[in-house]
């Protein structure tokens, strides 16, 4: 199914680029578009704090001038405060409830000083779109006081400057509170709400915040923009579509690939071969064996894909499920029963860095099952790094795990070698085992290897027992424990629990 879906998607790829070459050019156009907007909301918001600031700055200056009220040096001085600030149209003087004087001189008629609408918490009192009925104008004014002062700004210049020269639209200007400012007076009776289909911005400082918009580019529009471009664009990604479809197609055919897709969806299962104890014939454990079973009913045999797995590094990933899987499938019997243990292999970049062991902290770690219930093996090529080894093996046996050599005897171990090694467990290879009571060339290696186990002081496991004349041999040589067929081969969890409650009576 995955073949025939890259075939599709190449041939759809190579045969239609066009549609989402241009979907993808217009992502970007708006892309930039909202890159352009956020940039010129910037502007306009340093724009609004900058007028404000020079508002404020005259407003302070003049407060803090020791003139006599409305005297003409006073006058003379907010006059000039008025010339030189950017933003200020009048500065206007009152001790209570009406303005005595302004830029311009003595008022000769009654001029009642608006209510502060909005209190700064620098003290700085705020009047939102004052009309000056007195000047004959639509003009809305923003009024900053400060106890007798009061400084006029056009609330226009919010606005004129950033409106004639930018594509954009100021769409609010407004306080911290959300109180709109506008440039006419008559914009209050006539707002424009923005279009919701609108591209927009919002910043936000510690006294102002603006919002810009602007129609956003749609998709007919971007078309007729770019065309000549877009065209031959198309071209060449039809070209990249088919040589993508074709390196896809090489890559999903790659074992490595199929392998981490099986690891990614869990497809690894572990299935369970009976450790039986030689002496009582009771089931005291089990081995853990990973199975690769295919959507077709089929098998992937280990020997196929664990080598695969240490060449490409996925075999730590095939570790870790199958500890996750023995803690999934048999906790339950390991929490009751503690005696009982689960064997499970490790790989020699397991062994030898020891990444292993803060795994299996972290797998035991609250789950009620003990150390000494998970023996670990490692084959003799795992040991190829003694001093790694040594230090990985010391640890695994101060927490309590017991470990074994598994495949004992087709490597290159010999008596000097594993003596020094902190091992608890012999497994002889079930090569050794076929061997017994045959007139095989190896015949004679397996009582070697039995007594180089016992002058170890090391339990032996035999692996690949098949007939009651091995297991009886095995027994007189005083082999601990056997697995294999003679006992059942390896099962899924459910059934190994059906075969452990029958064989531990």
């Amino acid at each position: 199914m995955t073949w025939a879906l890259v075939v599709l998607a190449t041939v759809i790829g190579t045969m239609v680029p066009l549609a989402p070459t241009l979907y993808v050019s217009w992502r970007f156009a708006l892309s930039t578009q909202q890159e352009q907007l956020n940039a010129y909301a910037l502007r306009v918001l340093d724009h609004t704090d900058a007028v404000y600031a020079d508002a404020v700055s005259a407003l302070r200056t003049i407060a803090a001038m020791p003139f006599p009220p409305c005297s003409p040096q006073h006058i003379r001085a907010m006059l000039q405060i008025t010339e030189e600030a950017l933003s200020v149209v009048n500065i206007g003087y009152g001790a209570g409830d009406v303005v005595e004087c302004n830029s311009w001189g003595i008022l000769n008629y009654k001029l009642v000083r608006a209510p502060v609408q909005i209190e700064q918490p620098d003290g700085i009192g705020l009047i939102l779109n004052w009309r000056p009925t007195n000047f004959g104008t639509d003009r809305a004014i923003l009024i900053l006081r400060l106890r007798e002062y009061s400084v006029l700004v056009d609330q226009r210049q919010f606005f004129n400057e950033w409106e004639t020269s930018n594509p954009f639209t100021i769409s609010e200007v407004r306080t911290r509170g959300g109180r709109p400012i506008y440039a006419s007076y008559l914009d209050r009776d006539l707002p424009t709400p923005p279009d919701a289909s609108d591209a927009s911005v919002e910043k936000v400082s510690r006294n102002w915040a603006v919002t810009v918009r602007q129609p956003r580019i749609t998709f007919k529009e971007h078309l007729q923009a770019n065309r000549a471009v877009l065209l031959p664009l198309s071209a060449a990604i039809a070209l990249l579509s088919a040589a993508s479809g074709l390196l896809v197609l090489r890559r999903q055919s790659s074992p490595r690939t199929e392998l981490a897709k099986a690891l990614k969806k869990g497809e690894l299962v572990a299935h369970y071969q009976p450790i039986i104890e030689l002496a009582t014939g009771r089931c005291i454990g089990a081995e853990a064996l990973v199975r690769w079973p295919r959507a077709d009913g089929s098998q992937t045999p280990p020997d196929m894909f664990i080598p695969l797995a240490e060449e490409t590094g996925l075999i730590e990933r095939v570790t870790d499920q199958m500890l996750a899987a023995v803690i999934e499938d048999l906790g339950d019997l390991l929490r009751d029963d503690p005696h009982a243990h689960v064997s499970i292999n490790l790989s020699a970049v397991d062994i030898t860095t020891g990444r292993i062991l803060p795994v299996l902290e972290r797998v035991l770690d609250g789950s009620g099952i003990q150390p000494r219930q998970i023996w670990l093996e490692a084959t003799e090529r795992s040991f190829i790094d003694v001093d790694g080894a040594r230090a990985t093996l010391l640890e695994l046996r101060r927490r309590g795990h017991r470990t074994a050599i598994d495949d004992f005897g087709t490597g290159y171990s010999g008596l000097n070698y594993i003596q020094n090694l902190p091992i608890d467990l012999l497994k002889i290879d079930r090569s050794f085992i076929t061997a017994v009571n045959t007139e095989a060339p190896t015949r004679d290696v397996t009582p070697y290897i039995i007594a180089m186990g016992h002058e170890l002081k090391l339990q032996i496991i035999a692996e690949g027992v098949e007939t009651e004349n091995q297991a009886e041999y095995l027994r007189t040589q005083g082999v601990s424990f056997a697995q294999g067929w003679l006992y059942s081969k390896a099962l899924p969890a459910s059934a190994f629990l059906v075969f452990w409650t029958a064989r531990r009576r």
